[in-house]
């Protein structure tokens, strides 16, 4: 294992200074084309009236899409005010930790720099207990929501270790043991045993005192699952879990993302290109100005923040961000499970290979298409006894819902308006876990992380302090 200090960006297939990359965020290359525009294809298309229409220019205020409210979609573009926000150590001290995992399943060619798991780890100088925070959906371990955390964390005296979602690219080739992400125990297993192998070997043996988990989104839902197995296994011995803002249901929150993103961008690709044109000159000048090369969820918000204007336009920028992660998990997943949706078993792609149509092919393609053509097909022949309706239900929090009832060591945070949950989830987190869920007026979907009292609460749940609600 070896430390890195050093960021990397990535790009789908597209060369850039003679490598290859994997991108998250196929707008991402945007900002690249106006530095390196010799290393892009000019093939925007603009060609839809409809499209027109659901990406309004006009500033007046619109309806949302009846999916979220005006204030919900606005939180989630625009995120904490900056004076609102919790106070942040002046300096974190970061390492980059790219570590290799002996189960991991070989490297496809279009994949050659992702054969190690890379994680971000900052350690105080005394002993203290350490905070394992996971990505939410997509996201590397680096992402702007889990730098955010990370200050808050050390600044409370944490040592802190950050790690993708299981469903980024880079830990799903590096770390999955089956390369077909999606599955809340599956990935949890995975989650748990790569943890394992990383507090074995951070730098420096720091001492840890006690072990939390905790994450956002989706990674909320991981990290409580995590705890879950390590209730059973004993090999970390974690104490208390943190979800943030997590899914009750994996595929209906993604659904509904689907939903958001028809009703606001369309079925086509011009919806996508319009909005792409929209956001293409602000993109550049954030990653000219940016300290960081990574391109995450908040990057693409940010840029929505300084050019769009209605809700139509946020609807649509929100929806796409989860699309393109799913390009993602829906390209890897293809490819590790031989399903031949986008990539041809029998030829698959090699470095310096154009991937362009497939992923043009792959931005329509909504979650459904990935749980029928990828997901089921490949779970279903590996796990006996299952059904499609298994599997659904096998990614919603009741897996863990007597844990989450009982043991007085897990906790969330949520909003009344969040984006990725329906009046009936919202009742069941509530429900379910009792005095030991905040539940914040508003805030969308993370449009409060690092606030104030969402720091505050999330801190006295990891301390144990944590008095409910009605404090």
């Amino acid at each position: 294992m070896r430390e890195r200090r050093k960021y990397r960006p990535r790009f789908h297939a597209i060369r850039y200074k003679g490598r290859v990359r994997l991108i998250a965020c196929f707008i991402a290359a945007a900002g690249l084309a106006v530095m390196a525009p010799a290393a892009f294809a000019d093939d925007a298309v603009f060609a839809d009236d409809a499209a027109d229409q659901l990406i309004a220019s006009s500033g007046t205020p619109e309806p949302a899409t009846g999916l979220a409210d005006s204030a919900a979609l606005r939180a989630t573009v625009y995120g904490t005010p900056r004076q609102d926000m919790a106070a942040m150590p002046a300096k974190v001290p970061l390492v980059e930790i790219n570590i290799g995992m002996p189960w991991a399943r070989p490297v496809p060619d279009v994949f050659w720099f992702d054969g190690k798991l890379r994680v971000w780890f900052s350690a105080q100088d005394r002993p203290a207990p350490l905070a394992i925070v996971i990505a939410g959906t997509g996201g590397d371990g680096n992402t702007s929501v889990l730098s955010t955390l990370r200050g808050l964390l050390y600044g409370a005296g944490y040592h802190v270790l950050t790690m993708p979602s299981p469903t980024f690219p880079g830990f799903i080739v590096s770390t999955s043991s089956t390369g077909v992400a999606g599955d809340l125990l599956q990935d949890g297993h995975d989650l748990y045993a790569a943890m394992q192998r990383i507090v074995a070997h951070l730098p420096g043996k720091p001492q840890v005192t006690d072990i939390d988990v905790l994450g956002y989104s989706l990674g909320g839902a991981n990290a409580a699952v995590v705890k879950f197995i390590d209730a059973r296994e004993h090999k970390l011995n974690i104490h208390r879990a943190v979800m943030i803002e997590p899914p009750v249901s994996l595929f209906a929150s993604i659904g509904r993302l689907d939903q958001l993103f028809s009703l606001s961008i369309g079925s086509g690709d011009d919806g996508v290109e319009r909005l792409y044109q929209k956001l293409y000159a602000q993109l550049a000048n954030l990653y000219r100005v940016s300290d960081r090369v990574q391109i995450d969820e908040n990057f693409l918000l940010s840029a929505a923040a300084a050019v769009l204007k209605t809700d139509a336009e946020f609807s649509a920028a929100i929806a796409l961000t989860f699309r393109l992660d799913l390009i993602n998990v829906f390209f890897a997943g293809d490819l590790y499970a031989g399903t031949g949706v986008v990539v041809d078993p029998q030829h698959p792609p090699r470095v310096g290979d154009s991937l362009e149509a497939t992923h043009r092919s792959l931005r329509s393609k909504p979650f459904s298409e990935y749980f029928t053509k990828v997901f089921a097909p490949y779970y279903l022949k590996h796990r006996a006894h299952s059904t499609a309706d298994s599997l659904i239900a096998d990614n919603r929090l009741d897996i863990i819902g007597e844990a989450l009832r009982s043991d007085p060591d897990y906790y969330a945070q949520t909003n009344s308006d969040d984006l990725i949950l329906d009046k009936p989830e919202l009742t069941w987190l509530e429900t379910t876990m009792g005095s030991r869920i905040a539940v914040y007026d508003h805030g969308g979907h993370l449009g409060n992380v690092g606030d104030r009292q969402q720091a505050s609460d999330m801190l006295d749940m990891l301390g144990g302090r944590w008095q409910g609600a009605a404090r």
